[in-house]
């Protein structure tokens, strides 16, 4: 009986060895239109990719797109200049580039008049576009072609609304004093052009509000509630008995400071 049961076990040997070497722990990595393997997420992490895109189908002659992502940008990974074009053919057209760090949206606008009646696909220029948790675009992200018509209104310029340092004051005053005014919380620095403009974050090395540059201002990270690099908590704090800044307030102390910040 024992022989027996020792040649069972010897004769399920090979398929168990061919179980091991023909299968497969991890998946193959994703590969570019070269056959190159592409970046893949960190774990519990995911790709950056397109919400939604608008227009859809038809443009202006000058027309303004809107890319809705999934996640924040890295400040680092685009340019204003050389993010995304449109092109049809030997055409290209270069585009300014904004970026809405609130409502995670690029808009796009071409420097030069399209071509009536031509299609036109966007582009992507840049090189490493990805989140600013370091996910990279997934490898099948597509951007949509585009009919250019003459008779559909052109878009305004990028220009962002004009935001006076009273309104982003009366915004602190309503949901920040309390504590950053309050002197039993001394460690809180006052909120003022003077402690936030050009200033240094004492948690992070960057510009409490670097001018121009919303995605590069630790004060938007603090702001965000879901924005994913920071330190410590959002603010307000969950815990805070004033109430938290809305969509449209972040959104218009980001406008304060991608005009410049200007203040008296």
């Amino acid at each position: 009986m024992k022989r027996c049961s020792i040649m069972r076990y010897i004769a399920l040997i090979p398929a168990f060895v061919y179980a091991i070497g023909c299968g497969q722990i991890d998946p193959p990595p994703p590969l570019d239109e070269d056959g190159e393997p592409v970046p893949i997420p960190e774990p519990l992490d995911d790709w950056l990719n397109f919400l939604e895109i608008v227009p859809e189908e038809e443009l202006s002659v000058r027309p303004t797109i809107t890319i809705a992502f999934n996640a924040y940008l890295d400040p680092t990974t685009y340019d204003s200049y050389s993010t995304a074009r449109l092109q049809s053919g030997g055409l290209r057209h270069g585009s300014r580039v904004d970026y809405r760090m609130t409502r995670r949206e690029i808009h796009f606008r071409p420097t030069s008049d399209l071509e009536p009646e031509l299609q036109y696909e966007l582009v992507w220029t840049a090189d490493d576009v990805r989140s600013v948790t370091g996910s990279p675009l997934h490898p099948r992200a597509s951007l949509p072609t585009f009919m250019i018509r003459d008779d559909l209104e052109t878009s305004p310029p990028l220009q962002r609304p004009e935001v006076s340092w009273r309104e982003v004051e009366e915004l602190f005053e309503a949901h920040c004093t309390s504590c950053h005014g309050d002197s039993r919380w001394s460690q809180l620095p006052m909120l003022t052009p003077e402690t936030l403009i050009g200033a240094r974050s004492d948690q992070v090395d960057a510009m409490l509000v670097e001018p121009f540059h919303p995605a590069r201002s630790y004060l938007m990270h603090k702001i965000l509630p879901d924005y994913p690099v920071r330190r410590f908590t959002e603010q307000p704090p969950p815990w805070s008995d004033q109430p938290p800044l809305s969509t449209d307030d972040i959104e218009r102390i980001e406008h304060w400071i991608a005009n410049g910040a200007p203040h008296p």
